[in-house]
């Protein structure tokens, strides 16, 4: 859905972000986020994805020089 209605660089507003699926959608689809969660342990789940994911990223750019 995403990649459907928004180019890269645009930006997407998650008004609940849950566990930071849409985030990570938008990361690897050059897209730009806003992400809003209110409950605390979904904060830290979504946070600990995104970081794992951006990590993970950064490896494999890394990894094609």
């Amino acid at each position: 859905l995403i990649k459907l209605i928004t180019k890269e660089g645009q930006i997407v507003l998650d008004p609940f972000l849950g566990s930071g699926t849409t985030a990570i959608a938008c990361i690897k689809l050059n897209r730009l986020w806003i992400g809003i969660e209110k409950e605390p342990e979904y904060i830290e789940i979504a946070q600990a994805r995104i970081n794992h994911f951006s990590k993970q990223k950064r490896l494999e750019v890394g990894d094609d020089k």
